[in-house]
């Protein structure tokens, strides 16, 4: 029977399709018990609410929420809160197993999880935000914390939605716990290398694997898709390590200039209009063009399917690294790799911003807090020694890097799971 009939949830289930097809696909070459297929690809808990939230104009609104638990044979679950409104239960679960794996592949102490709320953020006030935030938490109480369930940003959601989760969390349980939700501001508790780990570490990874494969950095050009906390960092990084970055976008479109585009002004256009539209360095061009503009990487950092079986024919780009979860569809990775591409899959190379999530629950639970340094080196040491270990299980695979995450993610699950046994 195929993995896409082991269980699917209700709703839009195409990116929980595209990791079960991931998965079939990579059993066939790791080294997995049957017991622990049966975990992958059943979560172990979802969870849909409803949040009843007064409005500014005294009404009453309700909002669908979700939460997903994955797997926790490795340890706690821990993922992002994603506000969007198409937000579903299907998209949740992929989520939730995304995160799974990549806590695995980066051999941290995690389960994965995910959540998500139905809405569009940017069409609520700060004060209606806030209450989405709180009730959101609030009728999660009982299932999440430290050692159960940790909560983290995503698509939507940032350090002040965070602070409200760690306010909320601690208020009802009536303790000060720092280490239930990550992401928060670095005076409760966060990290001190703020909002830039899932870019900074995507760039790291290119990094070593240019040295490793004798690319080119100095000087090569690269376009991102997306423009929010990843994609940004991204950006920034990009240009410390000599790259140029020649075009980026938004939702509603981008900007491209093929001798290189002032990132610094860019961003500070960006926060002053939250649109890219009008940038004075750059001629405007729609996501379709930049995603098929002839650079030597490409980056997907918004959010899944971007790359699909409509457009993949049209990527130029040598080398594709996903900054979103799902970036690629599956069967645009087919097509993708007939014409020759690289691809570095997304549990590889956007987990920087899980990276930082496990140091900032490290800290908020030993109550001994990293220096940015510390930070920064432990980030680059996780993003090397990663790739290192995905490389090595990449020889006999033909060096393709999604396979090979994938088996040493499963690997690592069905060892974790062999020695737990089955309770009761």
């Amino acid at each position: 029977m195929p993995l896409r009939n082991a269980y699917t949830p209700p709703g839009d289930a195409s990116l929980w399709e595209s990791f079960l097809r991931r998965l079939e696909a990579t059993i066939k070459v790791a080294r997995i018990h049957p017991a622990t297929i049966q975990y992958l690809t059943h979560p172990k808990r979802s969870v849909g609410v409803s949040l009843p939230v007064v409005m500014d104009d005294g009404g009453v609104r309700n909002f669908t929420a979700y939460r997903v638990i994955h797997n926790i044979a490795r340890g706690p679950a821990l993922g992002g809160v994603r506000y969007h409104p198409e937000v579903g239960l299907g998209q949740t679960c992929g989520m939730a197993a995304w995160m799974t794996l990549k806590s695995a592949v980066f051999g941290l102490p995690f389960g994965g999880s995910a959540g998500g709320v139905v809405v569009d953020p940017d069409r609520l006030s700060r004060r209606e935000l806030e209450r989405v935030s709180r009730r959101y938490v609030t009728e999660l109480i009982e299932l999440i914390g430290p050692d159960e369930d940790v909560l983290a940003p995503d698509v939507g959601t940032n350090e002040t939605v965070m602070a409200w989760f760690q306010d909320t969390f601690a208020m009802t349980r009536g303790q000060t716990t720092l280490s239930a939700v990550t992401g928060k501001p670095t005076q409760l508790g966060g990290v001190a290398v703020k909002d830039e780990g899932g870019g900074q570490g995507l760039v790291y990874m290119l990094s070593d694997l240019a040295q490793a494969n004798g690319w080119p950095l100095e000087g090569a050009s690269v376009a991102i898709q997306g423009f929010g906390q990843v994609g940004s960092a991204v950006a920034r990084y990009a240009v410390k390590e000599g790259l140029k970055v020649v075009a980026v976008s938004t939702s509603q479109g981008g900007v491209y200039n093929p001798e290189g585009l002032d990132v610094a002004a860019l961003e500070k256009h960006y926060a002053e209009h939250r649109h890219l539209e009008g940038f004075p360095g750059g001629k405007h061009l729609t996501n379709h063009e930049l995603l098929t503009l002839k650079v030597t990487y490409l980056v997907p950092a918004a959010v899944e399917g971007v790359i699909n079986e409509h457009n993949a024919q049209q990527v130029a780009a040598q080398v594709v690294l996903e900054g979103a979860n799902g970036a690629i569809t599956p069967e645009a990775e087919y097509l993708l790799k007939l014409q020759g591409k690289y691809i570095v899959p997304d549990i590889l190379a956007s987990g920087g911003g899980l990276v930082l999530s496990y140091l900032e629950w490290v800290q908020d639970l030993s109550m001994l807090f990293f220096e940015e340094g510390e930070v920064q080196q432990k980030l680059r040491e996780f993003i090397h020694q990663s790739l290192q270990a995905v490389l090595e299980r990449a020889k006999p695979l033909q060096g393709d890097l999604r396979t090979s995450a994938y088996a040493l993610a499963v690997e690592r699950i069905n060892e974790a799971s062999r020695l737990r046994g089955v309770y009761p």
